[in-house]
């Protein structure tokens, strides 16, 4: 139940010639991310941990006419020193950044507050929120004035789902950066967002449901619209807030769960 008609918005090469970084950029929401804003004219700098799927990048833009515009940096973005690794990738380009997306995140197995422990605590926080944050600690000195930052937290932020206190709670930071960003860098120009998703079709959503078509028929009943949403559709609604078209709109939080969070 993941289908219905594509969508699009910002027109096309509404990134052209600008340069913009995806955390967490190799697959499922932060891929899609990274080849839309490709296909609107952008170069894009991903990170990434899976070397089979830096590789099958590589191999992906030796397949199409042009270059793919997709670098991928092997960095864990809860990692400073390969944030910082990411940094000197950019600084060596010559560039400066004119978008930057946030994505990276994690989750574990449901886990009832009793039963967390340091390290699975420190796992999730790690990157959702830490790793956040220093991403946008080490890359806001390499960005261009007027510059856009989207931040991807989760309908999480606001629903207290049982057995992912510290998933709910980093996401729910990740989305009040968003408004501390925005007041800090408006001296520069600089707009920070977020965009909330609900359930989409990643491999993460299918480690919630256990690949259980039950499971996803039961969430799917859960939203208005009907359907489990798509990666792509996460990506129109950051290529938004990436791009000149959002230009009025700042701190602010854009929810794309099909109404399910709404209602």
């Amino acid at each position: 139940m993941t289908g219905g008609p594509a969508g699009g918005t910002a027109g096309a090469g509404s990134l052209s010639g600008r340069l913009a970084v995806v955390t967490g950029g190799t697959a499922g929401i932060g891929l899609a991310i990274a080849r839309r804003f490709v296909s609107e004219g952008a170069d894009v700098i991903v990170t990434g941990t899976n070397p089979e799927r830096a590789e099958a990048l590589r191999i992906e833009g030796q397949k199409t006419d042009a270059p793919i515009g997709i670098q991928v940096v092997l960095a864990d973005a809860a990692d400073l020193d390969g944030l910082d690794r990411l940094a000197e990738v950019i600084r060596a380009s010559g560039r400066t950044i004119d978008v930057l997306v946030a994505n990276a995140g994690r989750d574990v197995d449901s886990t009832p507050l009793v039963d967390m422990t340091p390290e699975l605590f420190d796992r999730v926080a790690g990157l959702n929120f830490r790793g956040t944050f220093f991403a946008a600690q080490r890359l806001v000195p390499l960005m261009t004035d007027g510059g856009s930052i989207v931040l991807v937290s989760s309908i999480a932020a606001h629903n207290g789902g049982p057995g992912h206190a510290v998933y709910n709670a980093t996401k729910s930071a990740v989305r009040s950066l968003a408004r501390t960003l925005t007041s800090e860098l408006a001296g520069r120009g600089i707009r920070a967002n977020a965009v909330s998703p609900g359930p989409i079709a990643t491999a993460g959503f299918d480690q919630f449901t256990g690949g259980s078509e039950t499971v996803e028929q039961a969430v799917a009943a859960m939203i208005p619209v009907g359907r489990i949403g798509r990666p792509d559709e996460v990506a129109a609604a950051v290529l938004f807030l990436a791009s000149h078209e959002s230009s009025f709109i700042a701190g602010a939080e854009l929810v794309v769960d099909g109404g399910m969070s709404q209602v």
